[in-house]
């Protein structure tokens, strides 16, 4: 229970404490906090220590939500455009009002071009995300993207090789492991659940080796025995360099790869190829470093990878994934102590879904934007940034179909996804743009209707469970809502009952829908909200090895097929094979690299790559918080001091960085632990930039938002497997004229 003392504390200062849960990170976390009220107003916050997940930890985001809450940009009541698109020209309207607006044009649209003309863009999954999908479906529409470009793509890849498809995301076993391998991910930074980190660390105490993948020394790498520097974009052919010496030098483990894979008979020829003199000018790294990591992790008695975000943000991502697949199957380090694990599981009751995805059919799914991927694989990979970006392709091609509307809860398509100046094109043609958020963003002069939704902490709803699968804990309101506006998912129950869709939602009430969701819990919100601290559910005992059940998991594919045909790894991979894709993992050069394109290399000599883990913000979001500002004050790159000097660029001066596709301005920060020939950016910067003397509103050239750099070319821009969004390009810095 939440502790008594701390609930005395409060009353004595006239206080009182609220326990709920922190979101400012997203999907993969919900950490448990306690708010103090004073006066009706949230004055502080702190970690609360029954939470499973964070025991008592907060991060820096989460001690400065009051700002956030409290923030002049705050949308307070719905708005209706009346100047130009692009202009920012509102009037004030009621929530009534707005719920009529969006009714009409989509009773419209859906009268006059089919369901299919609406899409919805949403973030990377939350708890709202199934309201939206379950709105889409009973509407008619197949068009959801979400902007995360990461997690899925990986997803993908290690469920159609190994079964599994969190196995590199969230099933390594750092408590047993010898040799620990990060691979393109910040654990320090990211997203990952709190304890992450100091699973790491003490595994690094009891003597586990730790060896760290990445083009820039971030704080994890500094603990490191060995350092690996790989250019950007190049996971894939260090993985498959690997293979080759774990396959050559007999580093595999014969028994499990005899009896659990299919196809290393077929890998052997292929990973010739492959040797780490080919990899070396490709990667960046000395043939014997790619030796020297093969074997550690080789010969290793266990050994795990976390794999990061750099693995789905390439052309390569689908091959890379799979090769790291193989890599942890074949060294006999899947689901087995100390390396990737597939977790049991907890004795918690299944939360029901909300997403009506039970009624998916082939003509739905046929009706995917993309439909050169629908079938076999689109329904696994539908929610990815690929959707995201198609969605708005759609608008201005016409291709399959024309969308004429896109509703963005919670996200900013003109910073989040790559080619900015494609997506401002599609906004300005778009017939109807509803931009749904806590906060002005950078998509709002593009909208045709703003609607203001509720914080985290002025609602009472949904109940959460965090990423640990054995917590669930009620929402409980901390402060009355500072506007005309309801929660996100109010939103929706209250716009689908206007659509006539109120069977399907609960004929609008809330309390039902959790209600419904709590089902096989077998009690009700209310029944919960009288445990404050929420319930903690006993995990189930850990039993590995479990390759009957990983290998015959059904996949979410509309036949039924399992991911694995022949109930064994997929080293050789026959459902790609018969959707026309290769069957072994390959090697496909970055569209925009040293080596792919050496032609631009006299103009743009260096690789641009971004990274989406901040220490202090979440993605897009929250340069807008005063406390924030303090520790991170304007946008940024990383920058080589020897590659800065001889361009004449001190430590802190603001640089030009050009692409053959657009320039940012920016700070330029010394980092000797960075490849000299590679620069790192910031994603997400647009908010802030005003008082800085950049122009906060110009989310195209000149501003500080990197994916005006990037190249939108379908023929570039995506993996054509998995349609990944590449985050690297070439660019060139110069020192910016004068002051600005």
């Amino acid at each position: 229970m939440v502790e008594a003392a701390k609930l005395a504390s409060a009353k004595e200062s006239g206080e009182r404490m609220i326990p709920t849960f922190c979101s400012l990170c997203g999907p993969w976390t919900g950490c448990g906090i306690n708010c103090y009220v004073k006066d009706g107003k949230l004055v502080r916050v702190e970690g609360m220590k029954e939470s499973p997940l964070n025991k008592g930890k907060l991060c820096a985001k989460a001690f400065a939500s009051p700002q956030w809450v409290y923030s002049p940009q705050r949308l307070r009541y719905p708005l209706k455009r009346v100047g130009e698109k692009g202009e920012g020209k509102f009037e004030r309207i009621t929530w009534d009002e707005a719920l009529d607006i969006i009714t009409g044009k989509l009773t419209e649209q859906k009268e006059k071009y089919g369901p299919e003309s609406l899409a919805i863009l949403s973030p990377q999954r939350r708890s709202y995300s199934e309201y939206l999908y379950r709105f889409l479906m009973v509407h008619g529409s197949p068009n959801y993207g979400h902007s995360g470009i990461c997690a899925m793509q990986r997803a993908f890849g290690f469920a159609y090789t190994t079964g599994a498809p969190m196995l590199g995301l969230a099933g390594a076993d750092y408590d047993h492991a010898d040799l620990i391998v990060i691979w393109g991910a910040n654990p320090v930074y990211s997203g990952t659940p709190m304890g992450t980190l100091k699973r790491i660390l003490d595994a690094r105490e009891r003597g586990a080796r730790l060896i760290v993948i990445k083009p820039q020394m971030q704080p994890d790498a500094s603990k490191a025995d060995m350092w690996v520097p790989v250019r950007p974009g190049t996971d894939g052919a260090l993985a498959l360099a690997m293979l080759n010496v774990i396959v050559n030098e007999g580093l595999y483990d014969k028994e499990f790869v005899e009896k659990w894979c299919y196809g290393f008979d077929k890998l052997v020829p292929h990973v010739q190829q492959y040797n780490p003199e080919w990899a070396e000018p490709i990667t960046g790294l000395t043939a014997e470093q790619i030796r020297e990591v093969a074997r550690l992790y080789g010969t290793a008695k266990s050994a795990c990878i976390f794999a990061g975000n750099a693995f789905d943000q390439t052309v390569d991502s689908s091959n890379a994934v799979r090769a790291v697949g193989i890599l942890i199957a074949i060294t006999g380090n899947l689901d087995r102590p100390g390396g990737n694990v597939v977790p049991t599981g907890s004795n918690m009751p299944m939360v029901k879904p909300v997403h009506l995805r039970e009624r998916y059919t082939q003509e739905w799914v046929d009706k995917l934007v993309g439909p050169e991927i629908a079938g076999c694989f689109q329904p696994f990979i539908e929610g990815t940034s690929s959707a995201y970006y198609r969605c708005i392709n759609s608008v201005l091609t016409g291709e399959p179909y024309p969308i004429k509307t896109i509703i963005a809860p919670g996200t900013q398509p003109t910073v989040i996804t790559r080619g900015s100046k494609r997506v401002v094109a599609a906004l300005k043609e778009l017939e109807f743009f509803v931009v749904i958020d806590v906060m002005q963003n950078s998509s709002m002069p593009w909208a045709d209707v703003v609607i203001p939704v509720a914080t985290m902490y002025e609602c009472d709803h949904p109940f959460e469970v965090p990423m640990t699968g054995n917590w669930i804990m009620a929402r409980n309101k901390v402060i009355e809502p500072l506007g005309d506006y309801k929660s996100d998912y109010e939103f929706w129950l209250d716009l689908a009952v206007r659509m006539g869709y109120g069977e399907d939602f609960w004929h609008g009430s809330i309390e039902k829908c959790m209600n419904y969701q709590l089902e096989n819990f077998g009690m009700t919100m209310e029944e919960l909200r009288a445990y404050p601290a929420g319930i903690i559910y006993e995990p189930k005992p850990m039993v590995f090895e479990k390759f009957e059940q990983i290998f015959a998991t059904p996949s979410p594919r509309l036949s039924g097929a399992p991911y694995l045909p022949q109930g064994k790894v997929a080293i050789y991979n026959t459902s790609f094979e018969e959707n026309g894709f290769s069957p072994l993992p390959e090697w496909v050069e970055p569209p925009e690299s040293p080596a792919g394109t050496p032609e631009l290399l006299a103009e743009y000599p260096l690789v641009f790559f971004d990274t989406h883990t901040s220490d202090v913000y979440n993605h897009g979001w929250l340069r807008n918080v005063p406390y924030l500002r303090e520790i991170q004050p304007e946008p940024w790159i990383h920058i080589h001091p020897d590659t800065a000097k001889a361009r004449g660029i001190e430590d802190g001066d603001r640089v030009i960085v050009e692409s053959p596709h657009g320039w940012i301005k920016v700070k330029a920060l010394y980092f000797p632990g960075i490849r000299p020939d590679t620069i790192m950016g910031l994603h997400g910067w647009w908010q802030g930039c005003d008082e800085l003397g950049l122009p906060g509103y110009r989310i195209l050239d000149g501003g500080a938002n990197v994916n005006v750099l990037y190249s939108t070319d379908p023929a570039k821009a995506f993996d054509p497997l998995v349609t990944a969004m590449p985050k690297q390009t070439l660019v060139e810095v110069r020192k910016a004229d004068g002051d600005g």
